[in-house]
């Protein structure tokens, strides 16, 4: 009997030692503190992959991670190149110069918020910034563009200002030399659902934002080329538009004259 024990006993472990062979190939290979965000740089060695992976150190916080292909066998340079700060967004251009990857982060120092990010390919250059290039409020919402020169990006952040909330992030090709401002074009409300329609008028894009007016809460954001005949319409408007008492009835859009 007792041989026969001994004998399961060897089989059993023969049996776990059989597992497959699991890769430890996930590592951290940097780290970067600003203030109260932290990225780390996780590399996938096995796939070439560099991943950044950003989160503020508060309660209740959650990560964001943008990947992508390593150019010189995993080396990498992160570091902070420019920031602001206006109110209670916070903005930092993060950049790995060895891969030529910039992100833009954007997030609310509160418990509760998770940072926003979009990351894009770049250039060297000796002039890194970030500016501030037009912010715009309507009722609990507000809205900030941000041009990044050296990569031709421009940004909107868009974040609801009741309680702790985590702002919404999104990038796209910029117009170099164009002018003009946020305006808000259109307006519709059913029940607790917000939707409002943003024009970038220098960047000549249409962007819808859609967001429930609660704590907690963050907006979506989808932007598009502003259409040729929504343009020629804008403007051949008059600069003011008598607008009717049941315009403000929800379920109807309500536009508004541009500049105002």
């Amino acid at each position: 009997m007792k041989s026969l024990l001994a004998v399961l006993l060897i089989g059993l472990s023969f049996s776990c030692m059989a597992e497959d062979y699991q890769s430890t190939l996930l590592v951290q290979t940097g780290k970067l503190t600003e203030s109260d965000l932290i990225v780390r740089t996780v590399t996938d060695l096995e796939d070439s992959k560099i991943c950044l992976t950003f989160y503020i150190r508060t309660s209740g916080t959650s990560p964001v991670m943008s990947c992508y292909d390593s150019k010189a066998g995993f080396r990498t340079e992160v570091k902070q190149v420019a920031h602001f700060k206006k109110n209670k967004l916070i903005v930092r251009k993060i950049k790995d110069a060895i891969n030529d990857v910039s992100c833009l982060v954007a997030y609310v120092s509160t418990p509760g918020t998770s940072p926003a990010i979009n990351c894009y390919q770049s250039t060297i250059t000796a002039k890194d910034e970030i500016k501030r290039d037009g912010h715009l409020r309507e009722g609990d919402l507000e809205i900030e563009r941000v041009v990044d020169a050296e990569s031709t990006k421009t940004c909107l952040i868009a974040y609801v200002s009741v309680g702790s909330n985590t702002p919404t992030l999104i990038c796209y090709d910029g117009s170099n030399g164009g002018k003009g401002g946020l305006t808000q074009v259109g307006y519709m409300r059913e029940g607790d659902l917000v939707v409002r329609k943003i024009l970038d008028e220098a960047n000549r894009r249409d962007c819808l934002i859609t967001y429930v007016s609660t704590e907690g809460t963050y907006p979506n954001i989808y932007c598009y080329s502003e259409s040729s005949a929504s343009a020629a319409g804008k403007a051949s408007a008059p600069e003011k538009v008598d607008v009717p008492a049941t315009a403000n009835t929800p379920g109807t859009w309500r536009p508004r004259p541009l500049g105002q």
